[in-house]
C-alpha cells in the first residue's frame, strides 16, 4: 500500500471512529445539560456519517479499495479507538474531531505533492474539514 492509500485508509478509519465516538457519548448523555448534549451530539454523528460516505465513496473512485481492506481498517480503528477511550465522554468526541482536522491537511497536502488532487476531492476535503471545525466550534461551547 503506497503512502497515499495509508493516509486514505486513516482518513476514513479516523471518520469511523468519529461517528461511533459521538453516537457513543450520545447515548451516554446524562446530568443537567443531558437533553442539549444529546441533541448535539446527535446532530454531530449525523454529519459525521454523511461526511464518512462521501469520502469513502470517492477514495474508492479515485484509489480503488484495496485501502479499504476491513483487517487494515479494523486495525486502525482499533489504535484510535485506545487513544479517544482514555478520554471522558464529550472531551473524546472534541479530540477526535481537533485531530481529524488536522489529519485532513496532511492527507490534502499529500494528494497535492503526489498529484492526484482532483477538483471534486479538493472540494470534498474542504466541506469536510468545514463540517468537523463547525462541529468543534459547537463542542468548545459546552461544558467540559
Amino acid at each position: 500500500m503506497n503512502e497515499i492509500e495509508k493516509l486514505s485508509a486513516l482518513y476514513i478509519a479516523t471518520l469511523k471512529v468519529m461517528v461511533l465516538t459521538h453516537q457513543h457519548n450520545h447515548w451516554l448523555s446524562k446530568g443537567d445539560t443531558f437533553y442539549a448534549d444529546h441533541l448535539l451530539l446527535q446532530r454531530i454523528y449525523e454529519s459525521a456519517s454523511q461526511d464518512l460516505d462521501a469520502a469513502a465513496e470517492k477514495m474508492v473512485g479515485l484509489l480503488g479499495d484495496d485501502f479499504m481492506d476491513y483487517s487494515y481498517q479494523a486495525n486502525l480503528m482499533s489504535k484510535l479507538f485506545a487513544k479517544y477511550s482514555k478520554l471522558d465522554g464529550m472531551k473524546s468526541s472534541l479530540q477526535v474531531e481537533k485531530d481529524f482536522v488536522k489529519l485532513s491537511k496532511t492527507v490534502y497536502d499529500a494528494f497535492e505533492k503526489a498529484e492526484k488532487m482532483t477538483l471534486g476531492l479538493d472540494d470534498l476535503i474542504m466541506a469536510i474539514s468545514d463540517n468537523r471545525e463547525e462541529s468543534i466550534y459547537l463542542l468548545g461551547r459546552v461544558s467540559l
